[in-house]
């Protein structure tokens, strides 16, 4: 029996000295290939490799080599050590599961962090009181019998804190929103950035100030999830108009201009509406929706400039202008001597050619914001721009491949064979810059061809260049 005995004390023995510097080793190039791009997984790995294993280690020496009793204190403090790091450890690769692991979904991904440090305090608790009455032999009937009274105690003198703290448990269980999300309360809005077991913290927009938001407030008053991972931004937008611009005109206007502006979900859609004929003007109300927060102050900025030049544009006047205290010059405009010399400039449309009068006439005057398109692949447009101020920009491709071919500065004009047979264009036509154009119909550009022959060849040399410019 005895040589038994120490046969099985000899192979833990060897079993401990061959696998602990094996198993560490191991670990220790583990930790080697993840910390690059497996961080947390890194981090279990360390854990395991520095407290744990020494530990398991230790508790094998002493109770099947050395055959140290469980009721000793050194094996005692050896066993909860051993216990603490392996919770340490659990909990490490618990969190590694729902985060990055094969368990991990589209719910757990989002879980609040406040429901997660939930379920590690249960945990953490369960696991110490099966060590205290396991390792330690504490009796925990009798434990709670005593807890339960200090506890009344500690709860009167916590209950704000302890309502603070349930109000977040009830919010966070909810999922109404985490952090990223935008919220408002009250006259305050703006992003989550902390949530934690008190309160929730938001940064405003307006001047990025932090606001902190107790959760009993939050529980018990009203809020309104303005954007959220699954939910996105939707704003009115209100724009007034005087009582001189036609409504169908004021709503074509509002629409192009949403159209405009790439930020703007199409899904779901915009809606314009006519809300009230008030005493200074007509009031449209315009929704529009954008992924997030962030996105929705973007896209208004661009709306607006967007209608502002199209009304410009189209001669049409925002409330206020027929105010007597308004005093606004008007949309800017050329004098027909100024547009002379521009079509002069060309060398294609001369003054002294016949039939100039009839281009002179026909010649308007447009206002392009930066970024604006003239004219959209895939869509006809039989107009020539020839550019008084600014620059425009051929460029063909999505918003991701977009490419640029050529550019056009001040006393050049884009034109091109698309044109003039009214096919879809190929290219986008865009500002630069804030851009001042001439633009010229096409049947006007053809009427004034056919009465000059040798002009139309000029013209038919400047596309050839153009389009070669193109096609580099």
């Amino acid at each position: 029996m005895g040589d038994l005995l120490s046969e099985t004390t000899a192979l833990w023995t060897i079993a401990v000295v061959l696998g602990y510097p094996i198993l560490a080793l191991g670990l220790v190039e583990a930790y080697r290939h993840a910390r690059t791009g497996y961080p947390e997984l890194a981090r279990l790995i360390n854990l395991l490799q520095v407290s744990v294993l020494p530990f398991v280690a230790l508790h094998v020496l002493m109770k099947r080599v050395a055959e140290v009793p469980p009721d000793n204190t050194a094996a005692k403090l050896v066993l909860t050590a051993l216990s603490i790091s392996g919770i340490n450890a659990l909990l490490l690769g618990l969190n590694l599961l729902v985060r990055i692991g094969p368990a991990a979904n589209e719910a757990l991904a989002r879980t609040p962090g406040l429901v997660l440090d939930l379920i590690r305090l249960v945990l953490v608790l369960v696991a110490s009181a099966f060590v205290a009455s396991t390792i330690w032999t504490v009796d925990l009937g009798s434990l709670m019998a005593a807890l339960g009274v200090g506890s009344v105690v500690i709860g009167l003198a916590l209950q704000d804190t302890m309502s603070g703290l349930f109000s977040g448990v009830s919010l966070m269980s909810g999922r109404h929103f985490r952090e990223g999300d935008w919220i408002e309360y009250g006259s305050s809005s703006g992003k989550i950035v902390k949530l934690d077991w008190r309160s929730v913290t938001i940064e405003t927009l307006d001047d990025e100030r932090l606001i902190v938001i107790p959760n009993s407030a939050l529980a018990q008053g009203g809020f309104t999830v303005l954007s959220s991972s699954t939910r996105v931004f939707g704003q009115n937008i209100y724009v007034k108009f005087s009582y001189g611009t036609p409504p169908a005109r004021a709503m074509d206007a509002i629409e192009y201009a949403v159209g405009s502006v790439d930020l703007i979900l199409r899904d779901p859609a915009h809606d314009i509406d006519l809300m009230e004929f008030s005493d200074d003007g007509i009031t449209f109300e315009v929704t529009i929706h954008t992924q997030t927060r962030e996105e929705g102050e973007a896209a208004t900025t661009d709306l607006l400039r967007r209608l502002w030049y199209k009304c410009l544009r189209e001669n049409l006047q925002f409330a206020g202008a027929a105010n007597s205290k308004y005093r606004d010059n008007g949309p800017p405009a050329l004098h027909a001597d100024q547009i002379r010399q521009i079509l002069a400039a060309t060398g294609v449309f001369l003054p002294e050619a016949d039939g100039f009068a009839n281009l002179l006439a026909a010649a308007r005057t447009g206002l392009f914001d930066q970024g604006e398109r003239l004219l959209q692949a895939g869509m006809p447009c039989r107009r020539l721009f020839l550019v008084v101020d600014g620059q425009l920009s051929v460029s063909h491709g999505d918003d991701k491949t977009r490419r640029s071919l050529q550019n056009f500065g001040a006393g050049e004009f884009f034109i091109s064979r698309f044109l003039l047979t009214g096919a879809p264009s190929s290219v986008d036509l865009l500002a630069d810059t804030e851009t001042m154009t001439l633009s010229l119909e096409t049947i006007d550009i053809i009427d004034f061809l056919n009465h000059n022959p040798a002009l139309a060849r000029q013209l038919e040399q400047a596309i050839d260049a153009i389009e070669s410019g193109l096609a580099r």
